[in-house]
């Protein structure tokens, strides 16, 4: 009778993670080592080594993977990538970022407050953004993740140099039911809450797949290699809307590209549904002390309006906002005012 010995080895199955920084060591994470037997059989195995087992030097593009049954020893290798990892934001593609938050691990690597340039280009509502080069900023790691969800870096549009600026257009300040306006909604009401505003959904986007957005809303004006890599946030809001504070009146919506509410701003209720708190927390960046005053993309030097996605509680018409002094305001809903929104990767 055949004596049933080790024959060799294969990596069936590539580790899952495939994206690390020299200097690090490998994640054998998912992948799977099977062994072949010279009576034809086969079976996963663990208790398997590999090499290098310490930091990854540029060189390193394969790990060599070993495995013995009594005496008999056979190797495999699998081939990896590894991508470098910047400390500088900017530095960084999509992708790669991508593949930090994916792993948890912004945090080691950049600062609430880092910038990345991206290019707007297109139709937002009725107004052309043409090439408009914006710096999009973290405002927070991991951000409420029990609620909105884990492994997620969450930035906001955008800075233009160092200056925090929110999108506007022609209509700035103005009443107007023209869809596509940056209002709240063409009327002048707060039904249906954020999730059903206009701003949300014709101006925004913000409701879409970031891989196949609506036509002219700001989500399809981000550069592709962006929208690739956003991830869903949960978001709590009033989702309802007609001045009443009613605690039942906050539920979760999912958003890729959500304006912040009047807490996420300034981690305290002044005029929102005083239920809103009790599902959000203040973004870091804002939690830290850094300025709320926003300026107009196309005039940085003039203050602006800024909407936030939260109704009043106790009317029909508003809307919460930043004022030009930072502070927590209110506007009637078919105003035009700047338009900062967020995302997460």
């Amino acid at each position: 009778m055949a004596v049933r010995t080790l024959d060799h080895i294969a990596v069936t199955t590539a580790p899952t993670k495939t994206a690390y920084n020299y200097g690090e060591t490998f994640n054998p994470a998912g992948m799977v080592v099977t062994a072949y037997y010279t009576d034809d059989t086969s079976r996963a195995v663990t208790g398997y080594t590999y090499s290098p087992t310490g930091a990854l030097a540029m060189n390193n593009t394969t790990i060599t993977i070993s495995y013995s049954e009594g005496s008999v020893t056979k190797t495999d290798t699998q081939a990896i990538t590894v991508t470098a990892i910047s400390n500088t934001l900017n530095s960084n593609s999509w992708a790669t970022i991508k593949a930090v938050s994916d792993a948890g691990q912004g945090a080691n690597y950049w600062d609430v407050g880092d910038t990345k340039q991206i290019t707007i280009n297109g139709k937002v509502g009725n107004t052309n953004i043409s090439n408009l080069e914006i710096n999009v900023f973290i405002i927070g790691f991991n951000h409420n993740a029990s609620r909105e969800g884990s492994n997620r870096i969450h930035f906001k549009i955008g800075k233009i140099g160092n200056t925090q600026v929110g999108l506007c257009d022609s209509e700035y300040g103005n009443y107007t039911s023209t869809s596509g306006a940056f209002t709240m909604n063409t009327s002048n009401t707060n039904s249906g809450g954020w999730a059903n505003s206009h701003m949300r959904k014709t101006v925004l986007g913000s409701d879409a797949s970031p891989t196949s957005p609506r036509a002219n809303t700001l989500l399809a004006a981000l550069p592709a290699d962006l929208r690739a890599v956003m991830k869903p946030i949960t978001k709590y809001s009033d989702n309802t809307g007609g001045g009443n504070n009613t605690a039942s009146y906050v539920t979760s919506t999912t958003d890729y590209l959500p304006l912040l509410s009047e807490f996420e701003y300034h981690g305290t209720r002044t005029y929102a549904n005083s239920a809103e708190q009790n599902f959000q927390q203040q973004y870091a960046y804002y939690q830290a002390g850094n300025s709320k005053v926003h300026y107009k993309h196309n005039a940085t030097g003039t203050a602006a309006y800024a909407w936030c996605r939260s109704v009043i509680a106790t009317g029909t018409s508003y809307f919460c906002l930043v004022n030009t002094n930072g502070n927590a305001d209110t506007s009637t809903a078919n105003l035009s005012w700047a338009v900062a929104a967020g995302f997460a990767a």
